[in-house]
């Protein structure tokens, strides 16, 4: 059964009318005393251990009422008619609910008290002859005529199955229940039958037993109001103990099963015996001007043309007179001297092969000495995964790093690899002009002596990015100080800022090589 507030959004969506009768609500045959709460908790309460407290029928139809007056007016029209107000928080979301722009509010209490909850309306009874809806042909009657056309007929049904059987028909069944014991018998039953009769013109004073439900009265009402529906249709064929999901499931598996079978014995028949369709034939090509070759084959070899001769050395009259023009030389003749390659120069020996394709990987450039911040067994977690370890927890963990290492570095959704080397002497000259980007300066001037540029550290930093890695609690080398160096400090106590201050090591290269190696990957 519908709550008095549910009922009453019911009634406002479909636009109903309902009536005041008796400091009642009246909704068709239901009925709501005014001053009933409802399940609406007013705003405020139910909070800090606060006593929850709800709206009352009346608040609610009251706000229904007189919702186009602003809000200060409607409050005080409430106070002079002595009905509680809806407060402006909860206004919005209750005529919202109530008026079916929302299927539920925030505020509606699913675990209200018990005396809200069982609410039950009082039973309106309304007497057939003062509802004008109902027609009096409408309401079923027994005429005194139909009753006794039912009485005859059932007499005379019973005549019919209790004539009078002549004595001459009936033979004694035994010595002691002879013919005449047997008729006083049946003359006996017949007189208790028809006794049984109901005579309904003597039955017309007892009333019939009503159909209708009894009104609820106060008494009943407050019993009612503690009565909780232990089991109904709907629990009743819910089943807990029981799940029918697995037994569903094995069915609609085996029904795929055979459907999937049976797709695939179509799939085998229609390969076995494939339909031709002879019906429709590809239309014959008839004759083009510009199709000829089609019909008529061509021979290549009646033009003769030698691909590999030339007129080459002959006169005018020896071409006219039809003379045959000489024969190419051939590149694979051992007579002909090859060109032979000069490989004096160490830097273009391996660029000889001008079909090899440049790489465009970036080179960086790390100190090869241990005593350095970044060496080879750190230089991959240092710039790759912007974890700083010392080169000796690099050395336990096992991993040889022989020769040049290449790193992945993640820049978004990419990967863009990045070598790097130790040993700068073995770089050509096209590797420093166009790949060599960064390079990590420890501090003493030899670290770049057999350089490009005469091992001008000056000068290397004006082509090459320059970098610098040291602990923020030293004092700074004083060839770097001088130097164009781009200094990263990391600090042994704070660890957690290692990530943010080699990432601007990557930004201050990028910056770089858009402006001066565009070209390489980045």
């Amino acid at each position: 059964m519908a709550d008095a507030l549910s009922l009453l959004r019911q009634f406002t969506i479909e636009n109903k009318e309902y009536t005041i009768e008796n400091d009642r609500f009246v909704f068709n045959d239901l009925a709501y005393p005014k001053d009933i709460k409802t399940n609406y908790l007013v705003y405020g309460t139910g909070k800090d251990n606060t006593p929850k407290d709800y709206y009352t029928l009346e608040s609610i139809v009251f706000l229904l009422k007189n919702v186009e007056l602003q809000h200060a007016n409607y409050v005080k029209k409430a106070a002079e008619k002595g009905i509680p107000a809806i407060s402006r928080p909860d206004r919005k979301d209750l005529l919202a609910y109530l008026n079916g722009q929302a299927n539920t509010a925030d505020r509606i209490d699913r675990n209200a008290p018990l005396e809200i909850a069982m609410q039950r309306p009082l039973q309106v009874n309304k007497r057939p002859a003062e509802d004008p809806r109902l027609d009096n042909a409408k309401i079923a009657r027994v005429e005194d005529d139909d009753m006794q056309k039912l009485k005859d007929r059932r007499e005379k049904k019973f005549d019919e199955k209790n004539k009078e059987i002549a004595a001459d028909q009936i033979r004694p069944l035994s010595g002691e229940l002879s013919t005449e014991a047997i008729l006083k018998l049946r003359a006996k039953i017949r007189a208790t039958a028809r006794d049984k009769i109901v005579d309904f013109k003597e039955n017309e004073d007892t009333p019939e037993p009503s159909t209708e439900p009894l009104p609820i009265t106060a008494d009943t009402f407050e019993i009612m109001k503690r009565e909780r529906t232990w089991r109904n249709r709907t629990t009743v064929l819910q089943s807990s103990n029981k799940n029918f999901a697995k037994n569903i499931l094995l069915i609609l598996n085996s029904i795929k099963a055979k459907e999937e079978s049976e797709q695939k014995q179509e799939a085998l028949a229609a390969q076995r015996s494939p339909i031709r369709d002879t019906t429709t034939r590809a239309p014959l090509e008839g004759y083009s001007r510009y199709n000829q070759e089609k019909f008529v084959q061509r021979d290549d070899s009646e033009f003769k043309i030698d691909t590999h001769a030339s007129y080459h050395g002959l006169t005018l009259k020896t071409v006219t007179e039809g003379a045959t023009p000489n024969k190419l030389l051939s590149t694979t003749n051992p007579s002909i001297p090859k060109p032979i390659i000069a490989t004096n120069d160490k830097l273009n020996t391996s660029n000889t092969d001008s079909s090899k394709r440049p790489s465009r990987t970036p080179i960086i450039i790390i100190p090869p000495a241990l005593t350095s911040l970044i060496t080879r067994y750190n230089c991959k977690e240092l710039l790759e995964d912007l974890k700083y370890i010392s080169t000796e927890e690099g050395k336990a963990s096992g991993t040889k790093r022989d020769g040049d290492i290449l790193i992945q570095r993640k820049k978004g959704n990419l990967t863009v690899p990045y070598r790097i080397t130790d040993d700068p002497l073995r770089l050509t000259k096209q590797d420093w002009e166009e790949r060599v980007v960064a390079v990590f300066a420890q501090g003493p001037a030899w670290q770049f002596k057999g350089w490009p540029w005469s091992g001008n550290p000056v000068e290397i930093f004006q082509k090459v990015k320059a970098y610098h890695i040291k602990w923020a609690q030293l004092k700074t080398d004083a060839n770097i100080a001088k130097w164009c160096v781009h200094l990263i400090e990391l600090d042994q106590n704070k660890r957690h800022l290692d990530c943010a201050r080699i990432r601007t090591f990557w930004d201050s290269l990028d910056q770089f090589i858009a402006k001066h190696k565009s070209t390489l990957r980045y």
